[in-house]
């Protein structure tokens, strides 16, 4: 499922590199190409917890396996499309696809992994999104500039359907779910714990991108680093993104709410310190190490104490908390280009940093539902 993770994430960013390419060859403005990559955002966001919902009595297997060959289709579509509409319309589906597959390997992940392994299981396949991001765009990049922007569309297509023979080979038929009926499930995630994880994730991954979209014109303008030390620092982020979510899945495993409280409260600190100590190169590169190990080591823990939160709507509860990480990095960036245009950078340190600090309220607050609901199961027992 790990592999299935990285191709799919690939998809979100990938074309970010090739938007001009895409749209001198398309014949569109680059604003249209733009689209590319909203639109697919828009549509994974809304199909992780739509599809998931949708599909929650089909074999979970069987579902990897759809998503999978639709997701590959939709690369292919890309890769040969022949305009702009046809690529636009590609590229909701693959988002479409990227968004049932996360949801449901994620929940597969967590009730696979069972009560002691949940956070390290859900950390094998944020793993893969992670490494897509560090290692997979880049190459997307390189390999759209040496070969043309549609064959990084048919290579992303093509691992997808090498992902499926490794699924056929490695996962067990899981069986239908037969868990309670969905309303059961939505009744669970309408919870207020539920709700309030949902809110912190938002808040948390909007505080993040807050900074993290605007991280290169920081290194340039205020740390003073050359373009080649901007590239080492982002490739640096990437590797402590991928070692920070295996850090947070097996503290998670060991302590979920400690794990949750340290990695929230170093990440709030460290947006907290962009202000001050972004001026500085070595003080800004390590700033970005303890903040990316801490933001990412944050992912599987609030994703595994969500999933216990829900008690009988877990997998559904969790694809929405991946439907809230997409969303809080289009309000962050969003909101951070607000505050870029209205204040400059310190405006979206400031911003960053005030969305942390009420997002590790609501991590407190779960945290602590999390704490009752564990007593209320020890009484019971």
């Amino acid at each position: 499922m790990f592999s299935g993770a990285f191709a799919v994430a690939c998809t979100e960013f990938a074309v970010v590199g090739l938007l001009p390419q895409i749209a001198r060859d398309l014949e569109v403005s680059e604003a249209a190409a733009g689209q590319l990559v909203t639109l697919n955002a828009v549509a994974f966001a809304i199909s992780a917890p739509v599809l998931a919902a949708v599909c929650h009595r089909m074999d979970r297997r069987k579902v990897l396996f759809g998503a999978l060959t639709v997701f590959a289709l939709g690369h292919l579509t890309a890769g040969l499309a022949p305009n702009y509409p046809v690529l636009l319309g590609s590229r909701i589906l693959s988002g479409a696809m990227m968004g049932l597959y996360l949801a449901t390997a994620i929940g597969a992940a967590a009730r696979l992994g069972g009560e002691e392994k949940r956070a390290s299981s859900i950390a094998t396949i944020q793993a893969g999104v992670n490494t897509a991001t560090a290692l997979g765009v880049p190459i997307s990049t390189l390999l759209g500039h040496q070969m043309g922007w549609r064959v990084p569309m048919l290579v992303i297509g093509a691992m997808a359907l090498l992902s499926l023979g490794f699924i056929a080979v490695a996962l067990p038929p899981t069986g239908a779910d037969d868990g309670p009926p969905l309303k059961v499930r939505l009744r669970a995630i309408r919870t207020a714990p539920v709700l309030v994880g949902l809110t912190a994730i938002t808040l948390f991954w909007g505080a993040t991108f807050t900074v993290y979209t605007y991280l290169v014109p920081l290194l340039e303008q205020r740390a003073g680093l050359d373009s080649t030390m901007v590239i080492v620092v982002l490739v640096i982020a990437g590797v402590c993104a991928v070692v920070g979510n295996v850090i947070g899945g097996r503290g998670a495993d060991t302590d979920s709410r400690k794990t949750l409280l340290i990695t929230s409260a170093i990440t709030s600190v460290a947006l907290l310190a962009v202000l001050p100590m972004s001026t500085n190169a070595v003080q800004t590169i390590a700033l970005v190490v303890v903040w990316q190990l801490a933001a990412w080591s944050f992912v599987p823990a609030v994703q595994a104490a969500l999933f216990q939160a829900a008690g009988e709507g877990g997998e559904l509860a969790v694809s929405f908390a991946v439907s809230a990480f997409n969303i809080g990095i289009v309000a962050g960036a969003g909101f951070g280009g607000i505050a870029l245009d209205q204040a400059g950078l310190p405006g979206v340190a400031v911003l960053g940093a005030a969305l942390s600090l009420l997002a590790l309220g609501f991590v407190v607050l779960l945290v602590r539902y999390v704490s009752r609901r564990n007593l209320v199961g020890s009484n019971a027992e």
